[in-house]
């Protein structure tokens, strides 16, 4: 049998696909594409009777990854003519549906859902040499990566209202938009996208459409693929998977009609191709790396798939994809809920987590956010705190609060050390976490003392003589005042879940590391969120203008 390539299919935008979406339907909606795209490939290189090395199931569709490996040549052409060919249907479904409910006479746009039928993804693809190795190829697709060849779609006239950077879909808007062949006034145009946004509501019911709502055609595909009537059509019928009845129902999160704080959290696992390479051995064997890869596919994606039907089944919330190791979900059911809840849930994620029994750690970034941030920030926010735990150290969750405006606090601490610290608190009165203690005074003192300038550069002992008054319970007190313990120990197994091996709460230490200023910081963070640690406490209003890195403006 002759030598075989390993071919490295995926596609982009996928986080930017993600990020501009108003409602938590088009939330799901996106990242159900992403995956229903991911999924097609996959089956496509199956029927070349190809192995597909990663993901190494089909059973579902939501949650596949978007990056494809194959053991076998599955030439570029044949995967990227498919890859259009499946997001074209969905495209055209979406607009034919769309001027079957509302039947009119004037639809002009058919060249502007072509556009982004044919421009709303980049594809890459590569191979390495036959008999060569996946990490062979890996490498290539990261040199591919750094020469784009996007093409951009140009709009003009008014922007979409949800991410302000295309065009308002409606049916005049490629000739009555462009300057060429414009007529009329300003007031007759708006009145006329006015009209179309009234009909879409009017035909789709208010709960799924908002006739104050101006999409564009990308945000409008998002939307509709989560509607019965675009999923059962002729046209992706023969592709639909039960999981996707789970699209239909998403009354239960609108955060402009009922106000409230939410948790998002996003994670990813730590250092997946370190511990990749380590189990395929230096010499990187391709029949080593795929028998590292393949099971470890496996394991993970079985994991995503039984976390999140758990999940939506148990919990205060959804999960909005679990790509294997990847993940984003919402905490929103309560009354109401508190950070203090989702806490709750938090010290049980990494029991959670060791369900797939590999030996990796992860990383998450948790956002408890205010009412009127816009969903597309608080993903941003999500995003940026995931990758401040990564930054910090790995093995650790970041808890940033974000407020209306766009202050936000933030505090990270490894995962061994979360719950033990913060059930660990006891205020002056004496009052412990089961007796509703008063969090204000952890942050009074500590404020009080800065304004002093108490915390030096070269001294942590405030710091550590506050630790041990408010968390004197603390089962793990003399791990954390251990100045030898701040720091993440030095490689050996870094990938051991049980101790020995515990991350420290100031995670890894570099040769600008400043370990008396960095441990003062850590509790000035602490104290600063604390305000809001109290089960009863929603916090009203953004902090004061920052002071000091423990506050931050965005």
């Amino acid at each position: 049998m002759p030598d075989l390539p390993y071919t490295i299919i995926t596609f982009a935008p996928v986080q930017g696909f993600i990020e501009k979406s108003r409602k938590l339907r088009d939330l799901y909606g996106s990242s159900f594409l992403l995956s229903y795209l991911a999924r097609s490939l996959h089956n496509f290189a199956i029927q070349q009777q190809l192995q597909v090395i990663a993901p190494a199931t089909t059973h579902l569709t939501q949650g596949i990854p978007n990056q494809l490996i194959i053991k076998g040549d599955l030439p570029q052409e044949q995967a990227q003519q498919h890859f259009q060919h499946t997001w074209a249907q969905v495209v055209t479904t979406c607009r034919q549906t769309l001027e079957r409910k509302i039947r009119r006479d004037d639809y002009q746009w058919k060249r502007a859902w072509d556009n982004w039928k044919n421009h709303c993804w980049e594809f890459f693809w590569v191979q390495s040499d036959p008999g060569g190795s996946i990490s062979e190829a890996r490498q290539r697709m990261n040199d591919v990566k750094r020469a784009r060849a996007w093409t951009g779609i140009n709009w003009v006239g008014e922007s979409s209202t949800l991410s302000g950077m295309d065009a308002i879909a409606w049916p005049g808007m490629l000739d009555r938009t462009h300057p060429k062949y414009r007529h009329g006034s300003a007031a007759t145009l708006k009145a006329e996208i006015d009209e179309f946004y009234q009909q879409l509501s009017a035909a789709w019911g208010t709960g799924f459409f908002d006739e104050t709502e101006r999409l564009s055609i990308p945000e409008l595909i998002k939307r509709l693929i989560t509607h019965p009537e675009v999923q059962n059509s002729p046209e992706l019928k023969g592709d639909r998977l039960p999981e996707i009845d789970n699209l239909q129902n998403f009354t239960d999160l609108n955060r402009l009609d009922n106000p409230r704080w939410t948790g998002w959290f996003q994670g990813d696992g730590d250092s997946i191709g370190d511990y990749l390479r380590r189990q395929a051995g230096d010499s990187a064997d391709p029949a080593q790396e795929e028998a590292a890869i393949q099971p470890f596919s496996t394991a993970m994606i079985e994991w995503a798939k039984d976390f999140k039907e758990e999940f939506d089944q148990n919990e205060p919330g959804r999960i909005i994809y679990a790509g294997g190791d990847d993940f984003l979900g919402v905490l929103y059911q309560g009354n109401p809920l508190t950070l203090a809840d989702c806490l709750d849930w938090l010290y049980q994620f990494p029991d959670l987590w060791r369900r797939h029994r590999q030996p990796i750690t992860v990383s998450v970034g948790f956002v408890w956010a205010a009412p009127g941030v816009p969903q597309r920030d608080i993903l941003q926010h999500c995003k940026q705190a995931e990758k401040s735990a990564k930054q910090q150290g790995r093995d650790r969750v970041a808890l940033r609060i974000l407020f209306n405006g766009g202050n936000h606090l933030q505090w990270s601490c490894p995962w061994h050390l979360l719950k033990p610290i913060l059930t660990a608190y006891r205020d002056r009165e004496g009052h412990l976490h089961d007796q509703s203690p008063n969090w204000t005074h952890l942050n009074e003192d500590v404020q009080a003392l800065r304004s002093r300038h108490a915390f030096t550069p070269t001294s942590s002992l405030i710091a550590l003589e506050l630790f041990k008054i408010y968390f004197p319970h603390c089962s793990h007190q003399a791990f954390i005042l251990d100045p030898n313990r701040w720091y993440n120990p030095d490689p050996g197994n870094p990938f051991q879940l049980d101790p020995p091996y515990h991350s420290g709460i100031l995670g890894q230490k570099t040769a600008a590391s400043a370990p008396q200023a960095e441990f003062n910081q850590w509790l000035i963070d602490l104290a600063q969120i604390s305000l809001h640690l109290s089960p009863q406490t929603t916090p009203k209003s953004a902090p004061p203008s920052p002071t000091a890195s423990g506050s931050h403006r965005v």
